[in-house]
């Protein structure tokens, strides 16, 4: 009788040693999770005045607020820009500058004319993205003092920086929000591949020797 009360109470130390243990390992229900560092995709709509220097060319200054405004807007292929020339020696620049922004692989580039100013104007021209733009949630470290004795709550949300990651290089934000078909493709090609790659029978490359006559 004795030994089964022994038993018995045993028992009950156990499983609530069990119980507080798999508590700690669960941490505190109110951590953050995933769902706190959303994702999201959003219109967004920027715009920079610039200046013209002497030599037909943006200031400094000019050019470092266009860099960090088309950097802003995401991959330029995917922004809408718009040139606004205030002055002679912006509309003049205006030109140059959408086939600069051309080159570098923007594809919807649009000058307007040049508003009329009855007085010199501080500004030569203005320059206006929209595009839609990923805004990933800060990953950093929440708490680096404590994460030797509670990693989870002191770093944050495991895989938190890799999704960030992953949606910043998209190429199209859009993907991110709406569902999109898959591409066709040559299933039998694919197949035939992988076959010759079992059968160690692949295909030589081509080599051209151009020293031949």
């Amino acid at each position: 009788m004795r030994s089964t009360f022994l038993l018995a109470l045993a028992c009950v130390l156990l499983s609530g040693c069990e119980h507080t243990i798999n508590h700690w390992r669960e941490g505190n229900e109110t951590t953050a999770t995933g769902e706190h560092y959303p994702i999201k995709v959003t219109p967004s709509l920027s715009a920079v005045s610039l200046t013209v220097s002497p030599n037909q060319g943006l200031s400094a200054t000019s050019l470092h607020d266009l860099n960090t405004l088309l950097g802003n807007q995401g991959r330029i292929e995917r922004q809408t820009i718009t040139v606004q020339p205030y002055t002679t020696q912006g509309q003049q620049f205006a030109d140059k500058l959408k086939v600069v922004l051309q080159n570098i692989g923007a594809k919807q580039v649009r000058v307007l004319p040049k508003v009329y100013q009855a007085e010199k104007h501080h500004w030569d021209l203005r320059v206006q993205s929209q595009a839609l733009v990923v805004s990933v949630p800060d990953c950093k470290i929440h708490n680096p003092d404590t994460w030797t004795t509670k990693p989870y709550e002191s770093v944050g949300p495991l895989g938190c920086a890799t999704r960030a990651n992953l949606a910043k290089m998209v190429s199209d934000p859009a993907d991110l929000i709406r569902a999109k078909s898959l591409d066709q493709a040559d299933g039998e090609a694919a197949l035939q591949a992988v076959k010759r790659y079992q059968e160690d029978d692949l295909k030589e490359l081509i080599d051209i020797d151009f020293n031949e006559d």
